[in-house]
C-alpha cells in the first residue's frame, strides 16, 4: 500500500517531526511512504517539495492583497499533482495544507477524482490521539 502525508514542515516543528515518524514507521512496517511538503530543504528518497520561496512570499503576498489565502500556489500544485498521480497513491494523510505553499481547492479537486478514499480528523489532546474516520466509497 502506498500512503502519501502532506504537510507544511518535515522534520521539523510539531507536526513536522509527527510526519517524519508516522513515515518512518511506514517503512518499517513494510508500507510504500511518501512525504510532500512546503518548506525547508530535505534531500531524500520518498520524499517531494510542493513549493518553492518564490511561491511562497508570492502567495503570502496575494493572501494579505486579495484575501484567499490557499488559493495561490496554482502552478507549483498542478506540478504536485502530476508527479503524485505517478506514484498511484492508496492512502492521503493530509496534515496542515495552510502555510503559502499549496493550493487547496486544486487538491481537494484532484482529491474528489480518486476512489474509495479514507477521510480521517486528528485531533491530539495531551498525549491522547483521538482519530474519527469516515468511509468514502
Amino acid at each position: 500500500m502506498k500512503v502519501l502525508q502532506i504537510n507544511i514542515d518535515y522534520k521539523q516543528g510539531s507536526t513536522g517531526n509527527i510526519v517524519c515518524n508516522i513515515h518512518n514507521l511506514l517503512r518499517k512496517s513494510g508500507f510504500e511512504s511518501f512525504v510532500a511538503y512546503g518548506r525547508g530543504d530535505w534531500d531524500e528518497d520518498n520524499v517531494i517539495k510542493i513549493s518553492n520561496k518564490f511561491d511562497f512570499y508570492l502567495h503570502a503576498l496575494g493572501t494579505r492583497v486579495f484575501d484567499r489565502h490557499g488559493l495561490f500556489s496554482t502552478s507549483v500544485t498542478k506540478n504536485f499533482i502530476e508527479k503524485i498521480d505517478k506514484l498511484d497513491i492508496d492512502v492521503f494523510h493530509l496534515h496542515n495544507i495552510h502555510g503559502y505553499y499549496i493550493n487547496y481547492k486544486i487538491l481537494f479537486d484532484y482529491l474528489k477524482k480518486k476512489t474509495n478514499l479514507l477521510y480521517g480528523l486528528f485531533m491530539i489532546v495531551g498525549l491522547l490521539q483521538v482519530i474519527v474516520v469516515i468511509m468514502n466509497m
